[in-house]
């Protein structure tokens, strides 16, 4: 899942942002492949499944646990990758698929009033996907690295 973050964060934006052309393209295939409902999802599972984990280590959240310095990282790093989905679902993901929608608007070549206005909106939707898209992936990165070191804190 944070994986997939940093693919699209570092690699996909900035090769849409080089050619437009292609974005009409790439964003109705990735569309027509469920990308934009599938993601999340496996975020989704990710985060149910550590919840799960640290109810087992902690043995039900227990606060002694809990308050050593790994029951602290794995608290911490679990609230930044919920963070990293909570910004993925309600910010990047909305202005992704709206801005996916207008990329297959603007393919068509409408009348010029209106593509000078789906552009606009097309530029503010990309810097808002843009922002978003960093945002989760730099929560993602932050749990990742919490995760992977609470053990050894």
């Amino acid at each position: 899942w944070v994986g997939g973050g940093v693919f699209v964060a570092f690699f996909l934006i900035p090769a849409f942002v080089g050619n437009r052309q292609l974005m009409p393209q790439v964003m109705g295939a990735l569309q027509r492949r469920r990308v934009f409902e599938i993601i999340p999802t496996i975020g989704l599972f990710t985060i149910l499944a550590g919840v799960r984990l640290l109810w087992l280590d902690s043995a039900g959240f227990a606060e002694s646990y809990l308050h050593t310095s790994v029951g602290r990282a794995f608290s911490i790093g679990g609230t930044a990758g919920i963070i990293a989905w909570l910004v993925q679902v309600f910010v990047a993901r909305p202005a992704g698929v709206r801005l996916g929608i207008i990329a297959a608007r603007l393919g068509e070549s409408p009348p010029s009033g209106e593509q000078e206005r789906l552009t606009a909106e097309a530029v503010r939707l990309r810097r808002r996907n843009m922002v978003g898209t960093l945002a989760a992936v730099l929560f993602g990165l932050f749990a990742a690295a919490a995760m992977s070191i609470a053990r050894y804190v």
